[in-house]
């Protein structure tokens, strides 16, 4: 919803999120649940990232975010970042 409402465009991360989605679902079949719960953070704090950066300056406080979920994990060697 919130996409929508925004007016976002995510057809420039469709490799990304497919490939974030397909190690999210490996991690679940391989029974790694600590795997894929980090993954899905990772993933998470990266599309919330990308939305705030959308919002003029004045409608969010991008640090508010990582106040709140904290930074997500990333495994040595990790290319992915979260998005500013």
């Amino acid at each position: 919803m919130s996409v929508t409402v925004l007016d976002m465009n995510y057809s420039q991360a469709c490799d990304t999120i497919t490939d974030e989605d397909a190690a999210v679902y490996d991690a679940l079949c391989d029974a790694d649940g600590n795997e894929a719960a980090r993954l899905w953070r990772v993933k998470i704090e990266r599309c919330v990232r990308y939305m705030i950066a959308q919002l003029p300056e004045d409608a969010a406080e991008p640090y508010l975010w990582t106040t709140l979920a904290g930074r997500p994990r990333l495994r040595p060697g990790d290319s992915r970042g979260p998005v500013s």
